[in-house]
């Protein structure tokens, strides 16, 4: 008789050194998908030889749970999150149906499970900040409220100087998720994914590796800025980004009790500047220098924009389309210099099935909407944008696995009611139809 082999224990050894943890994983799990230890640093006043275990473990459950389930293999945990195990039980149900080509079968099994709830709870909200864009939008949105800005692997010295120039308290916590698995071989491990962080962990790892300081410091709500929206996750053809970045994940996932909001998945990144602009204006404050570019050496907290990569080229030209000056959110090119630079940029730009689509897509629809109220000094430019047949650019190779049916939120009505809830009217305006184009 042949005994099926029990489930091996994931953690192999647990290193604390006060408000510092390193994981390192069973020697199997390890061999396939781990090239370093799970690292992880928070600021000093998180002492976590103070923490319940299973709070202590969040992080690296939320890093890797996917990977077990993609192992197909069981894996045993001393303890677990109550929260947490009921949380997960959901997002899986939702990676089965949002990455169907792809069996999700594995398992990670609680020995017991803890109910964790914050002992000294405060009023005060966290937000992840990282002074571009999106998370810019949601500090401005929530400026009240005397967020606790959390930054992962320090900050760009623009957002720290916006921050602390408002009063915002910020901290970092230091994470190796980069070298934590073996992204490479990742990567290729579905039809259904591209980049294994970006598509699959991204929202879990930063909420999960977030919780033990929100738990030392009694925050209940933690904001997850968002760059994208309910219409521009879906493509013409009925199909989708591929990164389950939404408030599906996120809102989805309560360890400890903890209140995540995905904020706000109705705003394009032309409404963020415009908000960004009406409330500077109208709290009489400095337009944020933005950071943005994605041209920089690793681990450099003062770089300029290029103005030169995708990431700068679409933040001007949200800047642009609203009829603001490029300068006032740190960049150094004139209007002029953009609109020379930018149309040879997209001569030579063939997309992937991208954000980059969706967001050039968002500001050929806000410019069609708006073009009669904008500078019209410009308005040879916006009607050439407006021309473009983007969907033509696209790079049809690029497709990994196409869905067999066009992709409806509504699907997904049974793990997310905000679905029907959310009561915007671009949202209305296509919550009927199966294409949102």
């Amino acid at each position: 008789m042949v005994r099926a082999c029990s489930p091996e224990p994931l953690i192999q050894t647990k290193r604390i050194n006060h408000n510092s943890v390193c994981f390192y994983l069973s020697a199997e799990f390890s061999k396939k998908y781990i090239r370093q230890p799970l690292l992880i640093s928070y600021p000093q006043e998180v002492d976590l030889g103070c923490l319940p275990t299973s709070i202590v473990d969040i992080p690296l459950i939320t890093n890797v749970i996917p990977v077990i389930w993609l192992s197909g293999k069981e894996y045993t945990i001393e303890e677990m999150d109550e929260n947490l195990f009921y949380s997960l039980i959901k997002i899986k149900t939702f990676f089965k149906r949002f990455f169907y080509n792809t069996s999700w079968n594995g398992e990670l099994k609680p020995e017991r499970l803890v109910k964790n709830t914050l002992l000294k709870k405060t009023i005060q909200a966290a937000s992840l900040f990282t002074g571009g864009l999106d998370s810019t939008t949601t500090l401005l949105r929530h400026f009240d409220e005397n967020l606790a800005l959390i930054s992962f692997n320090d900050a760009h010295k623009n957002a720290m100087n916006f921050a602390n120039k408002h009063h915002f308290n910020c901290y970092t916590i230091y994470l190796n998720y980069y070298d934590f698995l073996k992204l490479t071989f990742l990567d290729k491990a579905s039809v259904d994914i591209s980049k294994w962080f970006w598509d699959t962990t991204m929202s879990l790892s930063w909420i999960g590796t977030a919780a033990p300081f929100l738990y030392t410091k009694g925050i209940p709500l933690l904001y997850i800025p968002s760059a994208f929206t309910w219409k521009s996750f879906i493509f013409p053809d009925g199909q989708t980004l591929q990164q389950p970045a939404s408030p599906l994940i996120d809102e989805n996932l309560t360890p400890m009790g903890l209140q995540v909001k995905h904020d706000i998945f109705t705003m394009t990144r032309n409404d963020k500047i415009k908000f960004i602009s009406m409330f500077c204006t109208e709290k009489k404050i400095s337009k944020p220098q933005l950071v943005v570019c994605s041209h920089h050496k690793k681990g450099d907290t003062s770089y300029t924009h290029c103005n030169r990569c995708v990431k700068c080229y679409l933040t001007m030209l949200n800047i642009f389309a609203i009829g603001e000056k490029l300068q006032d959110y740190g960049f150094s090119l004139s209007e002029d210099e953009f609109m020379c630079q930018f149309r040879s940029y997209i001569e030579k730009l063939i997309f992937r099935r991208g954000g980059t689509y969706a967001a050039f897509y968002d500001t050929q629809n806000y410019l069609r909407k708006n073009i009669e109220k904008l500078p019209q000094t410009y308005r040879s430019f916006y009607d050439w944008f407006i021309a473009i047949d983007l969907w033509g650019m696209l790079d049809k190779s690029s497709i990994r696995h196409p869905r067999t049916i066009p992709f409806n939120w509504h699907d997904y009505q049974d793990l997310y009611q905000g679905v029907d809830d959310c009561n915007t009217s671009e949202h209305k305006e296509v919550s009927h139809s199966r294409y949102y184009f």
